[in-house]
């Protein structure tokens, strides 16, 4: 009650708030993975459009249409295979994203194997196989390749440190969600 009807009533302080109703614990949960999943998953995105832009001259030239004029001023070192492998991951996000409108666990699960498969594998692949050029580039100062005068390998580098990352936390909200969106098992007497 408001306090222009007179004094508030004895016991309704505010102390009793341990029995009200309140909402359980795995909707508070799913809503909340749900917001970070989709906040990865639009970084995710951002993501393949800087890695669709950088393969961009290299699919063009694969698939023999040429380089667009704007492409050729770029410079870019040739793309390399787990960059390619890393793009397929970009229908993961989709499946990624579908599974949430309806808390769909077959959808998501699909999602962490695809975001393992073609996320998770090609990035450590990536950073693998670039570990001889950091080296070089560390000890010697010597690198094979620019992006936009800074050497190619710390670039690389860069991306790959942000996308295991976005790998790692969205594997880890998704398993967050499949927690909060199984079905309760029944106590059986």
């Amino acid at each position: 009650m408001a306090s222009k009807y007179g004094p508030r009533p004895v016991g309704t302080d505010g102390s009793d708030h341990w029995h009200r109703e309140s909402v359980a614990w795995q909707y508070k949960f799913s809503s909340l993975n749900k917001s970070r999943l989709r906040t990865d998953l639009i970084t995710h995105i951002v993501l393949s459009l800087l890695m669709f832009v950088r393969v961009l001259p290299g699919l063009t030239s694969f698939l023999g249409i040429g380089p667009v004029s704007s492409l050729r001023k770029w410079n870019f070192p040739p793309p390399r295979p787990w960059e390619y492998a890393w793009m397929v991951c970009t229908m993961a996000i989709l499946v990624g994203w579908r599974s949430m409108a309806k808390n769909d666990i077959k959808l998501l699960k699909q999602y962490v194997v695809g975001s393992i498969l073609f996320g998770l594998l090609p990035v450590i692949f990536g950073l693998i196989e670039q570990s001889d050029d950091l080296y070089a580039y560390l000890n010697e100062k010597k690198y094979t390749g620019q992006f936009f005068g800074y050497p190619a390998v710390l670039v690389f580098y860069l991306f790959l440190f942000i996308a295991i990352q976005v790998h790692g936390f969205g594997i880890y909200f998704s398993y967050q969600l499949l927690k909060s969106w199984k079905p309760r098992e029944r106590k059986t007497q």
